[in-house]
C-alpha cells in the first residue's frame, strides 16, 4: 500500500529531476555571477574614466623623465670633457695647443699656404683667428694711412708691397705718428671685442709695456706730430721684439 507522501508527490521521472535540480543550480549561479562584485580585471565606467584620464598624465611624466635624463647625460660628459665654453681667450692656458699662437712661418709665400692674411691693424701676417677682420676694416677706413720705405718718406710703398716685407732682411716700414696713435687706440678696442669675437691676441701686443708704451705714445708731446716711426713686419705675432722706446712699440711700432 502507497505510503502518503507518495500519493502526494507527483510520480518524476529521475531525469526530469535531476534537471529540475540543474535549473535551480543555473539561477543560483546567475544570482551570484549578477551580485558578486567585479573582478579586478574588469573596470566600470567610472574606472575606465579614471584610467583614460591619468594615461596621458603617466605619459608625459615618462617623456619628461627621459629628456631630464638626457640633459643630465650630456652635462656629464660635457663636464668630463673640455667645453668651448670653457674656452678663453683672455687666458691662453685654456685654448688648444694650435690657437695659443699667432704664428705664420718665415715668409709671405709660407704665410699665404699656411692661411694667413697681413693685417695692416696689426702690421703683421695673422692666422684667422687672430685676426679681428671687422675692425681692421675699421682701422683702414679711419685712414687713408700712408706707408713709406725710409724714414725720410720718399718712397711710398703699398700695403701689398708693406706685406711682402716680411721674412726679408729688412722687414720695416716708416708710418706717421698719427697711424701709430690709431694702431693704439683699436688695439684697446680689439682686446674688448676679444669676448664676443673669439679672437687671440698676439703675444706681442698682449702685455702691459705694450698698453704703457701706447699711454707715453699718446700723452707725451711731440715737436713733429706728423713725424715717421720704423715699424716692423712681423711674421711671428706670438714673438717679443724689442724697438726703440723713443717711438716704436715693443716690437718696433
Amino acid at each position: 500500500m502507497p505510503r502518503p507522501t507518495d500519493l502526494n508527490t507527483p510520480f518524476l521521472d529521475k531525469s526530469n529531476k535531476h534537471n529540475h535540480n540543474n535549473d535551480n543550480d543555473d539561477t543560483y549561479s546567475s544570482e551570484i555571477e549578477t551580485t558578486s562584485p567585479p573582478s579586478p580585471l574588469q573596470l566600470t565606467p567610472k574606472h575606465h574614466t579614471l584610467s583614460t584620464l591619468f594615461h596621458p598624465i603617466i605619459y608625459l611624466f615618462a617623456i619628461w623623465g627621459l629628456i631630464s635624463l638626457s640633459f643630465g647625460i650630456l652635462q656629464t660628459s660635457s663636464s668630463a670633457s673640455p667645453s668651448t665654453k670653457n674656452l678663453d681667450v683672455y687666458h691662453p692656458t685654456t685654448l688648444p695647443a694650435g690657437l695659443t699662437s699667432c704664428i705664420c712661418g718665415s715668409s709671405p709665400l709660407e704665410a699665404l699656404s699656411l692661411g694667413c692674411e697681413f693685417d695692416t691693424l696689426s702690421s703683421a701676417w695673422l692666422p684667422p683667428y687672430c685676426r679681428d677682420a671687422e675692425l681692421t676694416a675699421e682701422f683702414e677706413r679711419a685712414g687713408p694711412w700712408s706707408y713709406w720705405r725710409d724714414e725720410a718718406g720718399t718712397i711710398t710703398l703699398t700695403v701689398q708691397e708693406v706685406a711682402m716685407l716680411g721674412g726679408t732682411e729688412n722687414p720695416k716700414f716708416y708710418a706717421t705718428r698719427r697711424y701709430h696713435i690709431a694702431h693704439c687706440l683699436f688695439y684697446w678696442q680689439k682686446y674688448w671685442r676679444m669676448r664676443d669675437t673669439g679672437v687671440v691676441m698676439e703675444e706681442m701686443y698682449d702685455s702691459l709695456e705694450h698698453a704703457k708704451h701706447c699711454a707715453r705714445l699718446v700723452l707725451n708731446p711731440v715737436p713733429v706730430p706728423e713725424g715717421l716711426i720704423e715699424v716692423p713686419v712681423v711674421m711671428n705675432g706670438s714673438g717679443l721684439l724689442v724697438g726703440k722706446e723713443g717711438g716704436g712699440h715693443g716690437h718696433g711700432h
